[in-house]
């Protein structure tokens, strides 16, 4: 790191003893920036752009990212470091530009394309401030969205392939059959079937809940059966189920004031992407989009080549 000169310790000591009064920061920060002026060489007045002017909003930026990455401040030289790397890096960034790298160049284009998305969403964050009429609107017209998912109760006999092997699916219908002729349909249910890993009586549970258990075409299934009732063969990654549904439990819509917050952030984001959408368009609409035709193709067949006859 380079010392600072004499100038320049004796700048950044005086900002360094009253920088911390709030009264004089912002005369603090004009100070700096006449003083970097005058170390870089430019004049006060920007010119053709061979001036580079340091902000008081950059050595605050400076000064907060150094103090983010390291837990404390910068001390004066390091900061005069940092405004040094902050001009080289402007210089360098003008300078290339002036030569024109940024020109077709796939990546600068995406970053551009990105920041530009980035500040109109920003831009668009700021605009948004729904009403509670149109908040509770939007609620009305989804209210199933903010429903909360129904859950069952079942139990579940398990039938093993493994060890039944070509009689799997023989065995389950005779097994089912002696379900449905008890009195009590799951008093006696532990009798039947196969040992197995899981449970048999799950109460009230949710879809996602047991496809994490059965999977998802197991899920599908026993929510589709009708109540009260066995049913099967019912089948999941382990094998073979016979299932009884003791009920499914289908919860009210709740209340608008239960789920504002949801419903707010659902509307800022459709109302966000829908006024994306519009000012991405409006930039389009501002230019000419010409497609180049392609150069006539030599109709004359090269040397050697045979003729191909329809």
């Amino acid at each position: 790191m380079a010392p600072a000169t004499g100038g320049e310790v004796k700048m950044l000591a005086a900002v360094r003893r009253i920088a911390g009064q709030p009264l004089v920061q912002y005369l603090v920060l004009g100070a700096i920036i006449y003083g970097l002026w005058a170390w870089i060489g430019g004049s006060a007045q920007p010119d053709d752009g061979r001036t580079i002017v340091i902000t008081a909003t950059d050595v605050s930026r400076l000064d907060a990212a150094f103090r983010a990455r390291w837990n404390r401040p910068p001390t004066n030289n390091e900061l005069l470091e940092l405004v040094r790397d902050h001009a080289r890096e402007t210089a360098l960034y003008r300078h290339a530009l002036a030569m024109g790298l940024d020109q077709n160049d796939p990546t600068i284009r995406r970053m551009l394309s990105r920041k530009l998305q980035t500040l109109t969403q920003n831009l668009v964050e700021l605009s948004l401030s729904p009403t509670e009429e149109e908040l509770r609107s939007f609620f009305e017209t989804g209210v199933e969205r903010y429903r909360p998912p129904p859950s069952i109760t079942f139990t579940q006999i398990f039938v093993d392939p493994d060890q039944r092997e070509d009689e799997t699916l023989d065995d389950a219908a005779e097994i089912l059959g002696e379900l449905r002729a008890l009195d009590d349909p799951t008093a006696r249910a532990g009798q039947f079937g196969d040992p197995f890993m899981l449970q048999s009586y799950y109460p009230a549970k949710s879809g996602l809940e047991i496809s994490k258990l059965f999977g998802k075409g197991f899920t599908e299934s026993v929510f589709a059966l009708e109540p009260g009732s066995w049913h099967g063969p019912v089948l999941s990654g382990y094998g073979v189920h016979l299932v009884y549904v003791h009920h499914i439990d289908t919860p009210p819509a709740p209340d608008f004031a239960a789920v504002e917050a949801q419903v707010r952030q659902e509307w800022m984001d459709l109302k966000r992407r829908e006024l994306e959408e519009e000012t991405i368009d409006q930039i389009l609409s501002s230019y000419e989009i010409v497609f180049e035709e392609a150069p006539e193709e030599d109709q004359e067949r090269p040397a050697g080549e045979p003729e191909v006859k329809g």
